[in-house]
């Protein structure tokens, strides 16, 4: 799991923090191989009833320890990994690479526009160099096709979130000319941050920009959006810079990795289909569904009616 490229491991961050990872970790790793050993020892019958209640002491001191750690400054995909390398049965070390939080939302402001436009920035990098990792290790099928759609709707999610904040906040041409070619940069930027991560690391830093909680606050605040601004036209200076598509910063990835889209071809076909087909038409989270990240720029998201107040 150790990097050569920048990163905050878990040896570097407060004692208290790290000890709380090691814990969850340890019990996640207690209760994955006490359900493995149990179904070695009998894989057709169900587990006793004292395994299951060892079961749900260790998952109980765990959830525990989780709501502890997230009280003591922890963020929750730094808690999110160390659970899962542990149900994997992973190491866990002072090394370990941690995923880098996600900055807190801001209300509507130029800083949002800001902050949602790099994480789309982050999200491209990621996303391709992922796509490159796993073709190098011959993974031709995208390994978790519900996370994958999810950060598909995350992207179009920001995407829209930046376009509508920039034209409330009545964003001028030129201001928005810098924040959005900023972005661009911010693409080669984390490109060369992430390019050395292994594919385990970067994995871990993928699923922080796959979690429903993007979408369903970028649901939020288009409600409250929408609701305060009703009224507002935009200017012909508003109409004309949108911050880049989702599809403009993932070309623009590939080209600074090095690749081109055709380079993923079969790979990327395939994890393409397999994305699609595991998706639900309920697992929408009140979202349009039909949307592909290659087709982002042409198509709307949707409030879901029943959001709440901008955060």
């Amino acid at each position: 799991m150790t990097t050569p490229g920048s990163g905050t491991r878990s040896g570097d961050i407060p004692p208290e923090q790290a000890v709380l990872l090691a814990r969850i970790h340890q019990l996640a790793a207690a209760a994955s191989g006490l359900r493995h050993a149990d179904h070695t020892a009998d894989p057709v019958s169900t587990p006793s009833t004292p395994v299951l209640e060892q079961l749900a002491a260790i998952d109980r001191d765990r959830d525990l320890t989780e709501i502890t750690a997230r009280a003591n400054g922890v963020p929750a995909s730094w808690v999110d990994l160390a659970r899962r390398l542990g149900h994997t049965g992973r190491a866990w070390s002072d090394d370990q690479l941690l995923p880098t939080p996600r900055p807190v939302a801001v209300r509507r402001s130029v800083q949002r526009v800001l902050d949602d436009t790099g994480q789309l920035a982050e999200m491209a990098a990621i996303t391709v160099i992922r796509e490159h990792l796993l073709t190098a290790a011959g993974i031709t099928a995208e390994p978790d096709p519900v996370a994958a759609q999810q950060l598909r709707r995350n992207m179009q999610a920001l995407w829209t979130r930046a376009t509508a904040t920039a034209t409330s906040i009545r964003m001028g041409r030129t201001e928005r000319a810098h924040a959005f070619q900023a972005a661009i940069g911010a693409v080669d930027a984390h490109v060369e941050r992430y390019r050395h991560y292994s594919l385990d690391d970067l994995d871990a830093q993928w699923r922080t920009h796959t979690t429903t909680a993007i979408a369903d606050g970028v649901r939020r605040s288009l409600k409250s959006l929408r609701r305060t601004d009703r009224t507002t036209t935009p200017s012909s200076d508003a109409e004309i810079e949108k911050p880049p598509t989702p599809n403009a910063l993932l070309d623009h990835a590939h080209r600074s990795l090095g690749t081109t889209n055709t380079d993923h071809t079969q790979a990327g076909a395939e994890i393409d289909a397999a994305v699609t087909d595991a998706m639900p038409d309920a697992a929408t989270h009140g979202w349009d569904t039909s949307t592909d990240v290659r087709d982002s720029a042409a198509t709307a998201v949707h409030a879901h009616p029943e959001a709440g107040p901008d955060p």
